[in-house]
């Protein structure tokens, strides 16, 4: 099926692209390699995030909570990182390792033939950048999802350091009658009661021009938040990232923006800085009006919280 041989010929482009799309759900699917060797250690990853986490269960004070909230999103990076190094960085002994690939017939013919080193070199390392690639696409999509469930585990720490838990004073994953399942909402509800719901609480671990908050998820009738990791040092976006449209949208609905208190304070800051020179358009004054009016510390989120709805 695959020629091999052309792989140290100039038409090598040809066969790598055969194999690419032979190997790539054999990798990737629901089934494949790399979810099974990512599987190996997960348990890990979750009890690790999970034990980090539990250090906010029941806090007495709330001081300070923004900088150990910061502390908690880097931990929780570290942990994703480690747990994708070693596909990163050791696909090829774990290929090596493992016996059974019955399962993946090309990657089975790949293996044999990195596996001989008496087959061409040039050959060898088109198909380790072929292995790289399709890991390296798996992953990026990893990172993507890892960092969601960051966002919303930072989240649950904040609650849990104000006290409340899950199903007795909040729901999460809550689904309207119409648009997007929300994050979370206060109090606990039942699906399609968005009469009864106070508060609506989005959470994008990074926002920016492409943030869908608040048409999809939060809706009329109830206080509207969104949480943000801008400005967490395991984030690489900052508050000023998000554009003023999204920003002054957001201000129209009300909609309360929870974030880390230092970027919260850089970003007023910034903004003021502007505003002094004097030539500051409208839009910057009403970007600073909303900071000012309507940014939530982790600390003030977690106040508000605690006094509304435990």
């Amino acid at each position: 099926m695959f020629d091999f041989t052309k792989l140290n010929s100039d038409d090598w482009r040809q066969t790598v692209d055969q194999l690419y799309l032979s190997v790539k759900p054999e990798m990737q699917g629901p089934q494949g390699f790399i979810r099974r060797m990512k599987a190996i250690g997960e348990p890990a990853r979750k009890n690790a995030i999970l034990g980090h986490m539990a250090t906010f269960t029941g806090r007495n004070s709330l001081s300070g909570l923004d900088v150990d909230i910061n502390a908690l999103a880097n931990q929780m990076m570290d942990i994703n990182h480690r747990a994708s190094a070693n596909l990163y960085y050791d696909y090829l002994s774990i290929l090596e390792a493992e016996l059974d690939l019955d399962h993946f017939p090309t990657l089975k013919l790949i293996q044999d033939f990195v596996g001989n080193a008496q087959n061409p070199k040039p050959s060898i390392h088109r198909l380790n950048g072929l292995l790289a690639r399709v890991i390296n696409e798996s992953l990026s999509q990893a990172n993507k999802s890892n960092a969601g469930e960051a966002g919303e585990n930072i989240v649950r720490a904040i609650l849990s350091a104000a006290g409340l838990q899950k199903d007795v004073h909040f729901r999460e994953q809550y689904q309207s009658s119409k648009g997007s399942d929300t994050d979370f909402v206060f109090p606990c509800v039942s699906d399609g009661q968005d009469g009864q719901v106070e508060a609506f609480l989005a959470v994008q671990m990074s926002s920016n021009d492409r943030t869908r908050l608040t048409s999809s998820e939060l809706r009329q009738g109830a206080v509207p938040f969104v949480f943000t990791g801008n400005g967490l040092a395991a984030s690489k976006k900052k508050l000023k990232d998000i554009g003023n449209k999204i920003i002054l949208d957001q201000r129209s609905k009300s909609v309360r923006i929870v974030c880390l208190q230092s970027e919260l304070d850089f970003e007023r800051e910034r903004l003021a800085h502007v505003i002094g020179k004097g030539s500051a358009s409208t839009d910057i004054v009403d970007r600073l009006d909303y900071f000012d009016n309507f940014g939530f510390s982790m600390e003030d989120f977690a106040e508000y919280v605690r006094k509304r709805f435990l």
